[in-house]
């Protein structure tokens, strides 16, 4: 994004991804969304920005019927993709397991995780940590072509309305 230092853009797509995995998380334990809890994200930090952004991702995904409810039961029985010994060797233990987390509450689909391997080894990133995994998933489920979203504007000025 121009005029953002790239270390601040990390940060941003970090913490938007973190809002997008509480809320979904959230959402299929069958909890309601009140304001109470948006006002508890702003109070660990998030921006109104960061949370409106999040959250229509999340809608968008929702109207398209992209997003699986699925309970708690059921989530284990995703099959998970077993690694051999180069790709073990492009994953640090926690991008794995964040990227098992993300498959687990249905934010990546299978194929989406098959892309993140593939494009990891194309890159020969070496051990991918956490941010890079991050920038790979961003760069998938916010470059959707049916996406309104874009990662040019990625931010929502915080003063817009989710319909």
């Amino acid at each position: 994004m121009p005029g953002i230092p790239k270390d601040e853009v990390l940060i941003m797509y970090d913490r938007i991804m973190q809002i997008i995995s509480e809320v979904i998380g959230r959402m299929q334990e069958g909890d309601k969304l009140t304001v109470l809890q948006f006002k508890e994200l702003e109070n660990r930090g998030f921006t109104v920005a960061e949370i409106s952004t999040a959250l229509s991702w999340i809608a968008e995904r929702i109207e398209q019927s992209m997003l699986e409810k699925t309970n708690h039961a059921t989530r284990s029985k995703h099959a998970h993709r077993v690694l051999n010994e180069n790709e073990r060797l492009m994953f640090s233990a926690e991008a794995w397991g964040t990227l098992i987390h993300f498959r687990e509450i249905g934010l990546l689909q299978t194929d989406h995780v098959e892309l993140i391997i593939e494009r990891a080894s194309m890159m020969n990133i070496g051990c991918m940590d956490n941010s890079t995994l991050t920038m790979l998933i961003v760069s998938l489920l916010f470059q959707d072509e049916d996406s309104k979203h874009s990662l040019h504007r990625i931010l929502l000025k915080g003063d817009e309305e989710i319909h």
